[in-house]
């Protein structure tokens, strides 16, 4: 690792320059522009794009400087910000939106073309930019995180997402949801879950995530090298099968056996990525008899962030069980060497 001194008025990046490859820059402080916001960076939690970055997994543009999970206070606004929030206040980061594109105006800002405009460049590096001391973000997508604590006001973009999950899904009272996959997104999942008054049922073959599963709230657990996931599934539901299944693995074996346990009228939903893809399966009779309803969830929406960040706010969930560890900004090569170890958790990098 390669590291620059710098001054006052600069700060420091940690730029990815290829898989495995981290180095530590000295860069000029900005001065946000019209409806923006300068951040000053308390805790970034790594992602799985980041891992696979890191890892070579997944394609990318060198120099990356990683990050989305994101929380900071706001040191200064740009021109013309009429909001609520004003400098010091604590925020985590999240997606914008123009407010005035087809999408905008029918409530689905997941649409709009300015949904990933956190991105930011410094020099010849581009990224989120969590993996810094500072960051320039949109006004919009801040979202206001009080005196929650930095290792778990940085998950409000993951609990997002889960929120975005579960809404799209229309998870409600008394519904048997099934998470396939007990890593932290499926976790998120299953808490999200909950908070809508399901019954959750997840299904994992790692004996250490069928623990947390456990620990964070899931009623059964199925352990899938062990037992047949759908058969079990039916049996808890008297036969009927799953009203929601959420595959939180991208895994062509997690698809055929979430389709397999739905119920009549039931949801499978397309929750992670897969790495790589393979064609998803689909018998047309049985979707067609069953009713079955088929939808894909990436991101989230601003209404989902705000309840993300009013429930970590408010301590309406316990998201201590999905962090893993913690290391300073100078360390970051450390993290990501743990961060993509199979099993692992969030881990949180602080600025």
């Amino acid at each position: 690792m390669t590291t620059t001194n710098g001054s006052a008025d600069t700060f420091t990046i940690g730029a990815m320059l290829g898989p495995g490859e981290i180095e530590l820059r000295s860069v000029p402080v900005p001065a946000p522009g019209a409806g923006e916001a300068l951040i000053r960076i308390e805790a970034t939690a790594i992602c799985t794009w980041e891992q696979r970055s890191f890892s070579g997994q997944q394609a990318n543009k060198f120099p990356f400087v990683g990050g989305h999970e994101i929380v900071g206070s706001i040191v200064e606004f740009g021109p013309g910000y009429f909001g609520p929030l004003k400098p010091g206040d604590r925020v985590a980061t999240g997606s914008s939106a123009c407010g005035a594109c087809h999408w905008c105006l029918t409530g689905q800002d997941r649409g709009c073309k300015e949904h990933y405009a956190g991105s930011v460049s410094y020099g010849d590096a581009w990224g989120p930019g969590g993996f810094a001391q500072m960051k320039i973000h949109r006004a919009d997508g801040l979202f206001y995180v009080g005196e929650a604590a930095a290792e778990t006001a940085a998950l409000v973009e993951p609990l997002s997402c889960a929120l975005h999950s579960t809404r799209l899904a229309d998870v409600g009272l008394g519904d048997d949801v099934v998470v396939i996959g007990a890593g932290v997104m499926g976790l998120l999942n299953v808490i999200a879950s909950k908070k809508r008054g399901a019954r959750v049922i997840v299904s994992e073959v790692d004996a250490r995530r069928l623990d947390k599963a456990r620990e964070i709230g899931a009623d059964h657990v199925i352990d899938a090298s062990a037992t047949d996931p759908v058969a079990r599934v039916k049996e808890l539901t008297d036969g009927r099968g799953a009203t929601v299944v959420i595959a939180a693995i991208g895994h062509p074996k997690a698809n055929e056996q979430g389709m397999a346990m739905l119920a009549v009228r039931g949801t499978f939903v397309l929750f992670a990525s897969a790495h790589p893809q393979e064609p998803l399966e689909l018998l047309p009779n049985q979707v067609h008899n069953d009713e079955h309803r088929v939808i894909g969830v990436v991101s989230s929406e601003k209404q989902d962030f705000y309840s993300a960040a009013q429930l970590i706010r408010l301590n309406q969930v316990d998201l201590s069980p999905l962090l893993e560890s913690t290391y300073e900004l100078d360390n970051l090569k450390d993290a990501l060497d743990e961060a993509i170890l199979p099993g692992k958790y969030r881990v949180i990098v602080k600025a």
